[in-house]
């Protein structure tokens, strides 16, 4: 993971951030730093738009517990969060 995301993850851990902004950042995969321990569990809204994702994880909803809305761009989605975890759900095309 390149340090730029990297330093961007951990302030939002450290700050307990409930929004975070990952957009353009050319990512292929999630990044599973999110998930790692319980540091961004605040976080409430997670945008990814205009990456290049194919699937999310299948621990999202247990791993951020309180993420009400992720805006991203996914062209295929293996997996979706159930409706308890995500109010808003919004894939771009």
């Amino acid at each position: 993971m390149a340090s730029e995301l990297c330093k961007t993850i951990s302030v939002a851990r450290l700050e307990k951030h409930k929004n975070l902004f990952l957009n353009y950042r050319n990512l292929h995969h999630f990044p599973l730093e999110l998930l790692k321990d319980e540091g961004l569990q605040y976080l409430e809204r997670l945008y990814m738009k205009r990456n290049s994702l194919t699937t999310l994880p299948e621990n999202l909803a247990q791993k951020l517990p309180n993420l009400v809305e992720l805006r991203t761009t996914v062209s295929f989605v293996a997996y979706c969060c159930s409706t308890q975890c995500l109010q808003t759900f919004d894939l771009l095309s």
